[in-house]
């Protein structure tokens, strides 16, 4: 049986095209949801989930009192960190996808609890994803986070929805700080045949571990692994109050 694509996220794609070909321009107002609604034939409540996706994207941004509007790009600094998948696909006119592979609760192995100073055996989310762009496979990505931290993420579709703008927006998890190495690697066979590669072939391999506060102290929040198709994916600098928008 195949899985009809929910209509918030069809029109989602509607708006995404008209931001990307110009028709709905940087700080441009978004006209209001009746207006949308009236025009796509779609309830309102649908409307209100396109845009709240649009919104956990980055694409727009609402202002108590004014409106919603198209956002302005930032300006670039020499502050490096890795953009939002899906934004830089958009940015290069191609459509991003994201396929699940594992979304589960598991005991904290020795490394996973020694990177997030966890007792090992601790119950942490184990999440790996599969990111495609014009449907092939660019990213291969897994984190680790503990379960504590936010017990109901279990709940929330990890295909449709930014892990980021649920950790830091739907449930208020402040990330504060990350640190993250980036390197050329050579992908495995196990890693080639995941993104339709060949072994040997060139990545990149991002390691990056995102902390949050707890009291006055910093502990650590995520742990992410990536990588990234060398010939199939752009590593760029944005401004520095971007980092984490990959989460």
């Amino acid at each position: 049986m195949i899985a009809m694509t929910p209509k918030y996220y069809q029109l989602a794609t509607a708006l995404r095209e008209q931001i990307s070909s110009g028709q709905l321009h940087a700080g441009a107002q978004l006209p209001p949801e009746e207006t949308i609604s009236k025009a796509h034939q779609l309830s309102r409540g649908t409307v209100r989930k396109a845009i709240d996706l649009l919104l956990q994207e980055g694409l727009i941004t609402r202002h108590q009192g004014r409106g919603t509007f198209i956002t302005t790009p930032p300006h670039q600094s020499t502050h490096f960190s890795l953009s939002s998948f899906s934004q830089e696909m958009r940015r290069q006119r191609r459509t991003p996808a994201t396929r699940v592979l594992a979304f589960e609760v598991i005991p904290a192995t020795a490394r996973v609890a020694e990177r997030l100073i966890l007792p090992r055996g601790t119950p942490v989310f184990h999440i790996e994803r599969i990111r495609l762009a014009d449907n092939l496979p660019v990213a291969h990505e897994i984190r680790y986070l503990p379960e504590f931290l936010c017990p109901a993420l279990i709940h929330e579709n990890l295909e449709t929805q930014s892990i980021h703008w649920l950790l830091v927006k739907k449930f208020t998890i402040a990330l504060v700080r990350m640190e993250h190495i980036v390197e050329l690697c050579t992908l495995t066979h196990d890693q080639a045949m995941l993104l339709r590669a060949t072994s040997n072939q060139t990545a990149f391999s991002v390691d990056r571990l995102t902390y949050t506060r707890q009291g006055v102290e910093q502990i650590p929040a995520v742990w992410f692994q990536a990588t990234y198709r060398e010939d199939t994916y752009n590593m760029t600098v944005q401004s520095i109050h971007d980092e984490g928008g990959c989460l």
